[in-house]
């Protein structure tokens, strides 16, 4: 069985059949699709039956946005799969983890795999240029879930109803043909936007629309359905305020362990306070620092973590950008006119990535300026820079790094 299409509407309807086909058959094995677009697709089937879909340009970013939806509250960073898991079947192991070490129930997990194969198939209805062979051969094993075919491909078809629908409009005739949700918005032209919108509105907006965060990311984290995210912005796209464009997809949720050479911090362990509103930051840079012998300080709230940060007197501090009620300039600022303060390395973190923001934050006394999400060997080295002993350098084994369960000011 193969299928090829180089047009949108031929490719959607023959792989729509197909999946219809394989389920009528009772078929087992993998569905595999690449397109010019996108890396290449996997669906497993056992029994007709859907037991497991991965790839596409986003797999980790899909994965954090199902584990929002379905099991954020009892979620834990630290899910580590097999030693020997690789890139295909990763999710399952996670899963099969965290249901073991009850973390999550059977029911969510099912949720989630189902709420993944609903992104992948609407995704994969909307590229063109691709091509499907059917290998019989490929096997996954069906530990969690059987999912009928039929009701993810409708909830598929209908979100991808809703979507063409705006192309209807006038104004988004040309702009909309080559969008996908995969997409970030950006904002362009910030006074433009500012002027035409409130303030309470425009600092909700500079929180997503960074170019960090995809269609998806942004329809999950407002629990908003997609098609009404980009029929709110496309008044602001089509002049050209918003602009959409291509974003990476995050890292693997893990890390198998390599060599790196870092140093170890002195043995009077070094405090690192880390003031940002999402607790995940905190968590992601504890589990990075921790097993290299740092103390990690988070602080949530950073107006009233003024007193913890002067009763403390953490050697280093990490400074989110964007938060309630202030922000990093203001409050690095602040930390400067301090005596106790005044020399201690202060690093700016922050989704908007710019070169005037860069400036800026020097400008307000800044001693470094890192970029989300958080990267373990990037952390490391800063700190190690600011942070530097005499020891002599060790090699040491990177542990195992699971990263936050979304972007964190995703989720903040």
């Amino acid at each position: 069985m193969a299928i090829e299409a180089i047009n949108t509407t031929v490719w959607s309807k023959a792989f729509a059949q197909t999946l219809s086909d394989l389920y009528e058959q009772r078929a087992t094995g993998e569905l595999f699709i690449t397109s010019k677009t996108s890396a290449p697709w996997r669906l497993y089937f056992y029994a007709g039956c859907l037991v497991y879909t991965t790839g596409g340009n986003h797999a980790v970013r899909r994965w954090y946005r199902a584990l929002r939806q379905h099991c954020y509250a009892s979620c834990n960073t630290q899910w580590q799969p097999r030693p020997e898991s690789n890139e295909i079947g990763w999710e399952l192991d996670l899963l099969n983890h965290a249901i073991e070490q009850t973390q999550i129930t059977a029911s969510q997990a099912k949720a989630i795999l189902q709420t993944l194969a609903q992104e992948v198939i609407f995704s994969l209805m909307k590229q063109s240029k691709a091509t499907a062979q059917w290998r019989a051969d490929r096997l996954i094993e069906p530990r969690l879930a059987f999912l009928p075919i039929e009701p993810i491909l409708q909830t598929a078809i209908a979100l991808k109803s809703d979507w063409e629908a705006l192309a209807l409009d006038n104004l988004t005739q040309t702009v909309l043909p080559n969008f996908l949700p995969d997409l970030a918005p950006i904002i362009r032209k910030p006074r433009q936007l500012e002027a035409s919108i409130s303030p309470i509105i425009y600092h909700n907006l500079t929180r997503f629309l960074q170019g960090t965060h995809s269609l998806w990311d942004v329809s999950v984290a407002m629990q908003k359905p997609l098609p009404d995210i980009l029929r709110a912005l496309l008044p602001w796209i089509e002049p050209g305020i918003i602009e959409l464009q291509e974003i990476s997809d995050l890292p693997l949720p893990v890390s198998q362990p390599e060599m790196l050479t870092f140093r170890p911090c002195s043995p009077s362990k070094a405090l690192i306070a880390c003031i940002d509103d999402s607790p995940l930051i905190g968590h992601a840079l504890s589990h990075i620092l921790n097993p290299l012998g740092y103390e990690v300080l988070p602080i949530a709230n950073p107006l009233q973590g003024i007193t913890t940060l002067l009763e403390r007197k953490p050697n280093l501090i990490f400074l989110d950008l964007i938060m309630p009620n202030t922000n990093g300039y203001e409050l690095c600022t602040f930390l400067r006119k301090t005596s106790v303060f005044e020399k201690t390395p202060i690093v700016i973190l922050t989704d908007n990535d710019t070169i005037i923001d860069r400036l800026r934050s020097k400008m307000v006394g800044s001693s470094e300026f890192l970029a989300k999400p958080i990267h373990p060997e990037k952390t490391i080295r800063v700190i190690q820079k600011h942070l530097g002993n005499n020891q002599d350098s060790a090699v040491i084994r990177k542990p195992q790094i699971a990263l936050p369960l979304a972007q964190p000011s995703l989720l903040a």
